[in-house]
């Protein structure tokens, strides 16, 4: 993933990152047979979750504008 520069107010950062949580949860109880394949594609995309919420972590905290 390229490094970007993404700003976020606090409670859209939180709203991200329940979601990610919830996308995790999700993956971990997909009724699949295990299989080493499934194992591996499941942990890939645990790591990419694990990167998304890294990004959103580091993101720059700004107010919300006032219209």
């Amino acid at each position: 993933m390229s490094d970007r520069n993404i700003q976020l107010t606090k409670k859209q950062q939180d709203l991200l990152l329940r979601g990610l949580r919830y996308v995790r949860s999700s993956i971990a109880l997909d009724a699949r047979d295990w299989s080493p394949e499934v194992e591996t594609e499941r942990q890939e995309q645990y790591d990419e979750i694990a990167r998304v919420e890294a990004l959103l972590n580091g993101a720059k905290i700004v107010e919300a504008a006032t219209v």
